[in-house]
């Protein structure tokens, strides 16, 4: 898909069906934002000619969602704090509170990992348990 900022909602859009498919509802509302979350980051990695690459698998306990682009450079997790006080919501700050989103993603994943790929790129993986939830 090109990198492009709608790609992050075809992908959430994705994610919610195959899960729904799966018969895994219950992950759609965590799985969906941290799908967003790993799109947004390979869009923003990327230019805008690139191509990034969605993925999700059904594994033994578990779902990954992957997200490829082709930038080498390690994704880094602000140092940011999850609060709503950390959130600033005045008017002229509404497209300023970015840097959330690997922070977010690893604390909804269970785990979180990068796997580079040759000759460039990497996939930016997050497994999500499919069970022990209600």
């Amino acid at each position: 898909m090109l990198a492009s900022p709608v790609v992050a909602g075809f992908a959430r859009e994705l994610v919610s069906g195959v899960l729904w498919e799966w018969g895994l509802p219950f992950l759609v509302p965590d799985a969906v934002l941290v799908m967003g979350e790993l799109a947004a980051n390979a869009i923003e990695a990327s230019g805008r000619q690139d191509v990034i690459k969605v993925h999700v698998e059904l594994g033994v306990g578990e779902v990954v969602l992957a997200v490829w682009d082709g930038c080498a450079a390690q994704p880094v997790a602000q140092d940011v704090e999850l609060s709503l006080e950390t959130l600033d919501l005045r008017e002229e700050n509404f497209d300023a509170n970015g840097g959330w989103g690997l922070s977010i993603v690893e604390g909804l994943a269970e785990r979180y990992w990068v796997d580079h790929t040759r000759p460039v790129g990497k996939w930016v993986c997050a497994a999500m348990k499919t069970s022990g939830r209600a």
